[in-house]
């Protein structure tokens, strides 16, 4: 079932509606969100609010499919790219034994 304009996707903390066809804005109240928003070359802030809590809106010129992908890939996983993912293994210590 294809949005109508205006009809938001995804959740809180990042969101995203069609205002226009083939024009999207994204929003966050994620101060890390925002600044991945921020950096891309696509993106236009738009809106930008404090008081209630942290609030940026950003225009993208592709459709709402394009924001559905950006969304899921933004939330997926919440680690760096850089993280560690796993904890990396140690071979048991050996104690050291006298001879003598």
């Amino acid at each position: 079932m294809k949005p109508a304009l205006n009809e938001a996707i995804g959740n809180r903390e990042l969101s995203a509606w069609q205002t226009a066809p083939n024009l999207t804005w994204v929003q966050t109240r994620s101060p890390q969100f925002a600044r991945k928003l921020s950096q891309r070359s696509d993106s236009r802030l738009v809106v930008q609010g404090v008081a209630g809590g942290y609030l940026r809106t950003f225009e993208f010129h592709h459709g709402l499919a394009w924001a559905r992908r950006l969304i899921a890939r933004y939330t997926q996983n919440e680690t760096p790219t850089n993280a560690q993912i796993t904890t990396p293994v140690c071979p048991p210590r050996r104690r050291m034994v006298e001879v003598g």
